[in-house]
């Protein structure tokens, strides 16, 4: 089984790290962590290197604080570190090429107004993905 697993690092992200940890124990299953820096506008434009540093920087902040969980637990992980204006654009994009089985993802991120129940990129990504999508609470 392969599962991908967006992260911004959130909360919900973070709890679905964990969950996807939590399987690649019993399953056995090949786990690919990706995170997308966030660029406003197109993503092909060119930024002053320092804010595509930064943003840059806080995806690979997410990668490393999820692939500490795996680490811990002796697991591998393949990281994915891509820049995009709409990550689920990405992710989407991501599953349909490599093939994925599951994503396993929050049911919002760091981006999304609370209380307002599941987020935009969650809702995209389940609404068209080609594979099963677990959204973690």
């Amino acid at each position: 089984m392969k599962i991908l697993v967006p992260t911004d690092g959130s909360e919900y992200a973070m709890k679905a790290v964990n969950k996807a940890a939590e399987m690649a124990e019993k399953e056995k299953a090949e786990v690919t962590i990706m995170s997308v820096a966030i660029y406003a506008g197109l993503a092909d434009i060119e930024y002053p290197g320092d804010i595509r540093e930064k943003l840059d920087a806080e995806a690979q902040k997410a990668i490393n604080k999820a692939k500490e969980v795996f680490d811990k637990k002796g697991i591998s992980v393949k990281t994915i570190l891509e820049r995009g204006v709409f990550p689920a654009d990405n992710v989407i994009r991501k599953a349909k090429e490599d093939k994925f089985d599951l994503i396993i993802m929050g049911h919002r991120g760091s981006g999304e107004f609370p209380g307002t129940g599941i987020g935009s990129t969650a809702t995209k990504i389940v609404s068209l993905t080609p594979c099963s999508v677990l959204i973690v609470k």
